[in-house]
């Protein structure tokens, strides 16, 4: 009886049939594994892409507020300097006063 547990390179049977059993359960793990990874009402897939997108949220709230301090900054200066106020009229707007003439150079491309 002690030799039908052994083949010709004395490798026990018993041995042998564990393997493919710790191979299955191993398989089943990483199916467990990425089954919860997946599934569910907060998984962790989720919980990446909401982390990702609350990170740009708050980049583009930082340039916004930094935008918002601009324009802040540029009301201020429209309420308070008419010579700004001018300015910004005839380059932007092409205004003139009462009286002017306006000449417009043109550039030559080179």
């Amino acid at each position: 009886m002690l030799f039908k547990f052994f083949r010709k390179n004395k490798t026990p049977l018993f041995k042998m049939k564990k393997l493919p059993g710790k191979i299955i359960a191993a398989a089943a793990g990483i199916l467990i594994l990425i089954l919860i990874f997946f599934s569910g009402s907060r998984n962790a897939y989720q919980y990446l892409k909401v982390k990702k997108d609350k990170s740009l949220l708050e980049q583009e709230i930082q340039e916004l507020q930094l935008k918002k301090t601009e324009l802040d900054s540029e009301l201020t200066r429209l309420n308070s300097d008419p010579d700004y106020v001018e300015k910004i009229a005839r380059e932007k707007y092409n205004m003139k006063k009462k009286g002017e003439k306006v000449y417009k150079v043109k550039k030559e491309d080179e």
